[in-house]
């Protein structure tokens, strides 16, 4: 596929780190043509340790600022995703980025684009408000159906996303893992 046919995805940081931990940023510029992300998101990325990957996918991740009014928006969504059932940091602060990229989402350009979200509540207010919403695996699922891996590379990716920390559950890997044998199909 040409590269400019293919869609831009705003991401947040939880996907991003899963795709540096799986080496799957390659698999990200064969699904997407950029990644929008906000400067909070890229200055978290930093703070896990991740601003050498960041800085070598700099012509795909592309930073975004806000506006005030995208800052105030982006405020009063983290505050929603703070007090969701789903949410366990009930600090607005600790949403902030999820709900930054849902406030960029708000922009016309947007209109179409798929947000990459990972955390649950965030993922629940997203939904709530029309989003377009996936994930990380989501993405890997894509990438299944577009030929690019096969399925068990989906469940081999979140496991050694797993194996570094990240929080992702038996029940999601292998949710994923049968969702992409059917995308296969």
């Amino acid at each position: 596929m040409n590269q400019s046919n293919l869609p831009i995805a705003l991401c947040n940081t939880g996907p991003l780190i899963s795709a540096f931990q799986s080496d799957s940023i390659a698999l990200f510029t064969l699904l997407f043509r950029e990644i929008h992300t906000t400067e909070a998101c890229i200055t978290e990325l930093a703070k896990h340790g991740w601003q050498a990957s960041v800085e070598q996918a700099r012509s795909f991740i592309v930073t975004q600022s806000l506006t005030l009014e995208e800052n105030s928006m982006a405020r009063n969504l983290a505050e929603k995703i703070a007090a969701h059932p789903l949410s366990q940091d009930a600090n607005p602060a600790g949403h902030l980025g999820e709900a930054q990229v849902m406030a960029l989402a708000q922009r016309s350009i947007y209109s179409e684009t798929i947000i990459l979200l990972d955390e649950r509540a965030a993922r629940a207010v997203a939904l709530e408000s029309g989003l377009n919403v996936s994930g990380f695996a989501g993405a890997l699922i894509l990438a299944v159906n577009e030929q690019w891996i096969e399925p068990e590379q989906v469940k081999a990716r979140l496991e050694q996303c797993r194996r570094q920390g990240t929080p992702y559950s038996e029940a999601l890997i292998e949710r994923a893992y049968q969702l992409a044998q059917e995308a296969k199909v």
